[in-house]
């Protein structure tokens, strides 16, 4: 009767053995399964995050473009293709971008986020001229212009033509330029200021294109071929051989003529002038919805 029992006793500690070892190793199982998890979690927050970035680096640029990159570090990436427009829409634009997170085992992480993006809006049709001033228009030499040269234009007004603010036009420009520092490139948006008293003189040869603000007086002496528009809030000379596509405006003071001389050709062209605005519509950006795809 005693070795039954020491039997029995001996059976039910192998039966609590193995069950304490079934469970420690469910308990194993179970807590390596919530590790993976927590680091697929942390790692497809991350990848969301990088998704997010890809449409703010996007947003923040002067235009609408393709962006990649890199955050944190080389395994932590977004690309962004280039933003394509809402049927039947000038600006709306819809962004996609896909966050990617590389790990150790050769797999990766991937969120993918679409925004809608509203951009502002300029309209092409409130720069009719080939050439308008402020002032009188002083033509001499050897000048041709293909459109309307329009003086003393009350009108011209920079908030009302651009849709912005001279403020925010500079904010935003592609290039920043003084009298002292002036250079290429020349596209997108490049805004100059022009020292009180000075002169901006262009002397060389210069090509361009896009919108071209020059804040203060400006002699154009050298070899300009530009396409686009060109604003000058001051006293505008062209002398040299000068070639313009697109638009020119004089805002000058009542004394100050606007005088063109030389071999110079203004020419109206309303496609360039659409292509240099676009640069102005991207400069007010709104995400006015967004998903992950």
């Amino acid at each position: 009767m005693v070795k039954n029992k020491k039997g029995i006793v001996l059976i039910f500690s192998l039966l609590a053995t193995l069950g304490l070892s079934v469970l420690l190793v469910a308990l194993y199982l179970s807590g390596i399964s919530e590790n993976q998890q927590a680091k697929l979690y942390a790692n497809s927050t991350r990848a969301f995050w990088l998704a997010e970035a890809g449409i703010a680096t996007v947003k923040a640029n002067t235009g609408l473009n393709s962006a990649s990159g890199t955050l944190g570090d080389a395994n932590c990436s977004y690309d962004v293709p280039a933003p394509v427009t809402v049927p039947g829409s000038t600006n709306y634009w819809v962004i996609t971008s896909t966050g990617t997170v590389n790990l150790p085992n050769g797999t990766s992480v991937n969120r993918t986020l679409s925004a809608t993006v509203k951009t502002g809006s300029a309209d092409p049709l409130k720069f009719p001229y080939a050439i308008d001033t402020t002032t009188d228009l002083v033509i001499k030499g050897n000048v041709t212009v293909n459109g309307t040269a329009k003086e003393e234009d009350n009108t011209i007004n920079f908030d009302n033509m651009f849709g912005v603010s001279k403020a925010v036009m500079k904010t935003g420009a592609s290039h920043l330029y003084t009298d002292t520092n002036f250079n290429t490139p020349i596209d997108g948006i490049t805004w100059v200021d022009v020292a009180s008293g000075n002169t901006l003189n262009i002397s060389g040869n210069l090509g361009g294109s896009g919108i071209l603000v020059i804040n203060g007086n400006s002699h154009f002496s050298g070899t300009v071929d530009f396409n686009g528009i060109i604003y000058v809030i001051g006293a505008l000379t062209m002398t040299g051989t000068v070639t313009t596509n697109g638009s020119v405006v004089a805002e000058s003071s009542a004394t100050a003529d606007t005088t063109l001389k030389g071999t110079v050709n203004i020419n109206f062209d309303f496609e360039q002038i659409q292509g240099a605005l676009t640069n102005v519509q991207f400069l007010s950006k709104q995400i006015v919805a967004w998903r992950e795809v």
